[in-house]
């Protein structure tokens, strides 16, 4: 890796963290105990907080993109470090920028905030998300795609693969984002029957959505590849044979794919819940279908032989 890709990495959020401690030591003189955090849309301010509280939490969110810069120097998977990295200096980006002009607001400044200023805080956030990522992929290997060699099985056998796989990790998150959406209904209830509905609704189905990815089925047998959720029987993926070209298994990362979870992208559509193999069926027409599982070496040798028998027919 070169210096410049190493400063394209680093750079944008040391800036951020730099930038924060800069202003707050320019602006402690003068700045009041109790500023206006909150704005209406004509700009004037109608909330107020310590401006220290957020400054501390705004600088500690930094340090993390700064250190998670760092770290991801060091990783082997650089998409995935390029997918982390890219959540945390959105958030270091977004965050920081915010509290130096409210800062600004609430010492140099009339006391009013446009909500135009949401957009400079918006693009500042993207940039400093994506000079690093941009510089990580430039420097990933090239993922490999691995051929296996199709079971032997003779002309009359019935051949079927099935695997289970699943996270912890979206269950505990599913379970929580579904206590988090109706603890939210209950508590603005008060508020009335709509805003609770809306504020908690949303999170109810976010949850259950997560919960539905946290453990899933993948079948392959005469009728294609299919991959159901083992919670509610929902079909998540569903290839029939007949648009299979040919398949394999690839080193998976995350990052590859743009995360965790359920994916959709200009490559196709995959089930990612960690890095490792995946066994990946390659469609009529370009795209694939792609689900991390242990023995993907194996789904790919049973999908082979069901594409060598279609083909003998």
């Amino acid at each position: 890796m070169t210096t410049g890709t190493r400063l394209a990495v680093t750079a944008p959020g040391l800036l951020v963290a730099v930038g924060l401690v800069l202003t707050a030591v320019l602006a402690a003189s003068t700045m009041p105990a109790r500023i206006a955090i909150h704005f209406r849309t004509d700009g004037t301010a109608d909330g107020w907080g310590s401006p220290w509280t957020a400054f501390w939490v705004t600088l500690a969110v930094a340090l993390v993109a700064v250190v998670l810069a760092f770290s991801a120097l060091r990783w082997r998977d650089r998409r995935t470090a390029a997918t982390v990295l890219l959540v945390a200096n959105l958030l270091a980006g977004t965050l920081g920028s915010a509290w130096v002009v409210l800062a600004w607001t609430n010492t140099a400044g009339d006391g009013t905030l446009s909500p135009w200023w949401t957009v400079p805080f918006l693009l500042v956030a993207v940039v400093v998300a994506a000079v690093p990522v941009l510089a990580l992929f430039r420097v990933a290997a090239p993922v490999p795609a691995h051929e296996v060699a199709p079971l032997a099985v003779g002309p009359d056998t019935r051949v079927a693969w099935r695997a289970r796989v699943g996270s912890r990790w979206f269950a505990v998150i599913g379970a929580f984002v579904v206590v988090l959406g109706v603890g939210t209904a209950v508590w603005t209830a008060s508020a009335g029957v709509t805003t609770a509905v809306v504020s908690g609704l949303a999170m109810v189905i976010a949850g259950l959505a997560v919960l539905v990815l946290a453990r899933v089925e993948l079948t392959v047998d005469r009728r294609g590849l299919r991959l159901t959720s083992t919670w509610t029987r929902i079909p998540l993926m569903r290839v029939p044979l007949e648009r299979i070209e040919s398949c394999g298994w690839e080193q998976v990362s995350p990052g590859q794919w743009g995360g965790w979870g359920y994916r959709i992208s200009g490559r196709g559509v995959a089930y990612v819940v960690r890095s490792g193999p995946g066994l990946v069926a390659r469609l009529r027409g370009g795209q694939a279908r792609m689900v991390t599982v242990p023995d993907a070496a194996g789904g790919a040798a049973a999908l082979g032989a069901l594409l060598a028998g279609r083909e003998t027919v």
